[in-house]
């Protein structure tokens, strides 16, 4: 029987890995182009919440805008299944040439003055899709150019630099907003997509798993059925759900608790919708080296219950600073949350059907629209405050739940006779 690596081993396995990634310029290529279109997600969400919100004064018409740009990723497994039957490549290269267009378009129509609610609703909607295709798609891919050795590493960096979109883009959405306006908003993200298809016009890239032959249905059953035969993939879904209902869509209100309660500009809004990513950066970058591999479901399952805490605390806060501070550590907690995410159920699904399965992990994150909808409702009724409150309450409750019922998202697994 071998001996298990000793920490420091495990370090320098993990930095081994990280250079190894970074040079492989198909790998590079990939991470950098989720990092473009990622800040182009983040900074078109502050700019746009800012601006159905000073143009309707209605906290529920930003969540509908919200849950307009998360929808399609109620329709994960379908993507999922497609992008085992066609070339990988083809679907994202397509994907950011379609939303570098419909950015400009966007842009275009806000510049002149002719933009309405009705249009940045589509425009919301047609960014969801690109996203929930990009999720499997792209995923998928890093996890087939790292391989199963550097896989931990490599989702863990993706996160890492998809968490520093989610600090970056909404600072520069709220000084957008602020000086230039919507419109400027816009023809960054068309540059900032046309950036990513460029770099994937150069990656070389062979599907680890032939293309599928059978039918679409059939080939989302298959992916459903495996599913329900490991304990903790069911349970990783689950909290993925929960978190997405109860848990993220607090950030919709930002924007509001920003303005109305804090008495803030578009500018340090920006700031404070940053806050969390900037958390979540610092804390994925930690779990890029220092995570081991008998830890991840732990840090999961950690990572949701802070980000849940953390989400009730910041709905009491009256400071800008505290509030700061308060979505710093939720960021930590997103980390671990979405960083393991992806690792669990990538490891633990079998190649020929990784992308069906990270195609309903897709659709699970899809619950967010409802629970956008549900906060804006809750906003309406009791005021933003409370809504936050009652919702990380709920997210709380249920993550406890999955814990008690599925231990295995918290338990090592069991080592393997040699």
């Amino acid at each position: 029987m071998t001996g298990s690596p000793r920490p420091d081993d495990t370090s320098k396995t993990a930095q081994t890995g990280l250079r190894s990634l970074f040079g492989d310029s198909n790998f590079v290529r990939l991470w950098l182009t989720g990092a473009a279109s990622g800040s182009m997600r983040w900074l078109e969400t502050l700019a746009v919440s800012v601006y159905v919100f000073e143009t309707t004064q209605s906290p529920f018409m930003v969540a509908v805008m919200m849950a307009a740009r998360m929808a399609p990723m109620l329709l994960g497994a379908a993507v999922g299944a497609l992008a085992e039957r066609f070339n990988r490549r083809k679907i994202l290269l397509s994907g950011l040439a379609i939303m570098a267009t419909v950015s400009m378009t966007m842009g275009t129509l806000a510049v002149t003055g002719a933009i309405e609610l009705w249009q940045i609703a589509i425009g919301s909607f047609l960014t969801g899709l690109f996203f929930a295709s990009e999720f499997p798609v792209r995923r998928t891919m890093l996890g087939e150019i790292a391989g199963q050795a550097r896989i931990g590493g490599a989702l863990s960096l993706d996160s890492a630099s998809n968490n520093a979109t989610r600090m970056i883009g909404p600072i520069i959405g709220g000084i957008l907003i602020e000086t230039v306006g919507l419109h400027g908003a816009y023809f960054v993200a068309a540059c900032l997509y046309s950036t990513g298809f460029l770099m994937i016009t150069g990656v070389r890239y062979v599907r680890g798993t032939p293309a599928m032959t059978i039918g679409l249905i059939t080939s989302i059953a298959e992916g459903l059925r495996y599913i329900r035969t490991s304990r903790r993939v069911v349970g990783v879904l689950l909290v993925t759900i929960f978190t997405n209902l109860f848990g993220f869509p607090f950030a919709s209100m930002i924007p509001v608790i920003g303005k109305d309660i804090l008495g803030l500009s578009p500018i340090p809004v920006g700031f404070l919708m940053s806050a969390e990513g900037f958390g979540a950066f610092t804390g994925a970058l930690l779990l890029t080296v220092t995570a081991r591999a008998q830890y991840f479901a732990r840090i999961y399952m950690g990572g949701a219950a802070i980000f849940m805490c953390m989400i009730v605390l910041f709905s009491l806060s009256q400071q800008f600073g505290l509030s700061l501070a308060i979505l710093i550590t939720a960021g930590f907690g997103v980390a671990g949350f979405a960083a393991m995410q992806s690792v669990l159920v990538f490891s633990d699904a079998p190649p020929e059907i990784r992308s069906r399965v990270m195609g309903v992990l897709a659709m699970c994150i899809g619950a967010g629209p409802i629970g956008v909808l549900h906060i804006g409702l809750l906003a309406t009724w009791f005021g933003a405050q409370n809504a936050i409150t009652i919702i990380g309450l709920e997210g709380l409750t249920c993550v406890i739940v999955c814990a008690i019922i599925w231990p295995e998202l918290y338990r090592p697994p069991p080592k393997e006779a040699s």
